[in-house]
């Protein structure tokens, strides 16, 4: 990989993780779960269409000609998905969040198998099965039988992104990331605006002060910042080489969640989280050699 490509993953992984504890710092402030995923995706919107600008794109060209598909991914990926990330955080920890959240890469390959009659090979099963098991250690913390409700929410968040991902496949085959976030961002924009009025009318008055509004808006600045570093990074590399990255996602996320959050992992979560990262490697230089590293 090339050294540019490598410095611009390292800060987009930085700015994942970051992503995961500011939103769970602004949840623990109270603010609206719809209002809060409004402003989020706004600010990341208004960011992004700077750029395509910038680029001499045509955003309302790209809107008009992939209706169909963003208005799908826009409701269900950028808007549903924000609620269901954000419902499910106040009730878990950003480091379980970020963990359950590296199975998106199982459920892309099982969507992929079904969906587009992809292949995967035996010992994809046997990976999957592993990472499962860590997951359970993850959310339990070997104190208790069930997960808890806002780690299985999180959980069902994993495999829409993974089925959100495989459905956009087909897209990205003819349009940028960036130009992709632009379309699915602005039918979510809309989506969430509308579901803000009508389920949370006085969301904004949770918002409580300048530096909470400042934390709000601060997440659709990491949103944006971190799509338009993976744009860059994927300009060069292939998206198998450039996933791997993600891989410190939840590492960096932990140890975040640790020094802004006071979240500590216990042996159990410990070696759950290790066997998650190590089934989400595997299963990346898996699909690397049946797919293609230029597949995205």
């Amino acid at each position: 990989m090339k050294t540019r490509s490598i410095i611009y993953l390292l800060i987009y992984v930085h700015v994942l993780a970051l992503g995961h504890v500011l939103q769970k710092l602004v949840l623990n402030h109270g603010v609206d779960r719809f209002v809060f995923a409004f402003l989020r995706i706004t600010t990341g919107f208004v960011i992004i269409t700077i750029l395509l600008l910038f680029k001499k794109y045509r955003p309302v060209t790209v809107i008009k000609k992939n209706i169909r598909p963003f208005i799908v991914l826009g409701v269900c990926f950028s808007g549903c998905g924000i609620l269901l990330k954000f419902w499910g955080l106040s009730m878990t920890t950003a480091t379980n969040a970020a963990f359950i959240m590296s199975l998106s890469s199982v459920a892309s390959v099982l969507f992929a198998f079904l969906l587009l009659k992809e292949k995967a090979r035996k010992r994809f099963y046997f990976i999957v099965l592993g990472m499962i098991a860590g997951v359970y250690l993850v959310t339990t913390r070997g104190q208790q039988l069930m997960p808890r409700t806002g780690d299985l929410i999180i959980l069902g968040l994993a495999f829409l992104i993974g089925f959100m991902q495989v459905y956009g496949k087909r897209l990205l085959n003819t349009l940028s990331v960036l130009e992709t976030s632009f379309g699915r961002s602005f039918v979510g924009m809309l989506f969430l605006g509308l579901m803000s009025l009508i389920f949370a009318p006085q969301g904004f008055a949770t918002i409580s002060s300048f530096p909470i509004l400042l934390l709000v808006l601060a997440n659709g600045v990491t949103f944006s910042s971190g799509i338009m570093l993976f744009y860059m990074a994927l300009q060069n590399e292939g998206a198998s080489n450039a996933a791997v990255f993600n891989l410190l996602v939840p590492v960096l996320t932990a140890f975040l969640g640790y020094l802004f959050l006071s979240e500590v992992l216990n042996v159990f979560q410990f070696t759950g989280g290790a066997v998650i990262l190590a089934g989400s490697f595997l299963i990346s230089r898996l699909k690397m050699k049946t797919q293609g590293a230029g597949n995205p």
